[in-house]
């Protein structure tokens, strides 16, 4: 059976991850907005917002493709993620100016947040005419050092933090920050990988030759 493999996120981190593993796949991203309305927010763990947004971002990709017809494998497989940062109830997405992400990483300061990321695998096997999709998530937690405003406002001109969860990248200079993780690294920087080879293998893709 052949299969079509899709990653649905232009996160250079994530296509990184999916390299290492040897993973033959395309990437076409979704327009799924990823701002969380403040009534979800209220009503629902950060969890299930990553995992909804997940979710989402996977049908956008699926809807797109099958409306467009290009399909000649037997099974599409789409694999889509999204990460969110918390700390003390407030949920960080990506700051959108300079001066809010000064505002998150003044606030992670000499503490230790959580970080949430949701993945969905959205399966379409064409021969039989069926659609499936998994969902997980996984979580992390992560202590900053304390820093000064003036490293952080070095670490901003960088332009490192503007397209970032929290403000930060983990593998990136951002990990000058970092004092500790428990849990998951991967997932930190935004695909938690053993969650991703088990779905993988759930829906028939070899992963480390298994």
């Amino acid at each position: 059976m052949q299969k079509r493999i899709i990653l649905a996120s232009q996160s250079p981190r994530r296509k990184a991850l999916l390299d290492q593993m040897g993973l033959s796949y395309e990437i076409l991203t979704s327009n799924v907005e990823e701002t969380v309305p403040a009534n979800i927010v209220e009503h629902t763990s950060a969890a299930q917002i990553a995992t909804e947004l997940a979710r989402q971002k996977a049908f956008a990709v699926g809807e797109e493709l099958r409306k467009n017809g290009n399909n000649s494998a037997d099974e599409l497989i789409i694999i889509a993620a999204d990460t969110i940062v918390v700390l003390e109830d407030k949920l960080f997405g990506k700051p959108n100016t300079a001066a809010e992400a000064k505002s998150m990483l003044q606030s992670l300061c000499g503490k230790t947040h959580q970080v949430y990321t949701g993945v969905a695998l959205l399966v379409y096997n064409f021969g039989q005419g069926t659609m499936q999709c998994l969902t997980e998530s996984e979580s992390s937690l992560v202590s900053f050092r304390k820093y000064s405003d003036a490293e952080i406002d070095a670490y901003i001109d960088t332009g490192e933090p503007m397209d970032k969860a929290g403000a930060y990248a983990l593998q990136g200079i951002g990990g000058c920050l970092v004092a500790k993780i428990d849990g998951c690294y991967t997932n930190v920087i935004g695909l938690p990988m053993p969650k991703v080879v088990k779905m993988l293998r759930e829906v028939g893709v070899a992963v480390l030759g298994q």
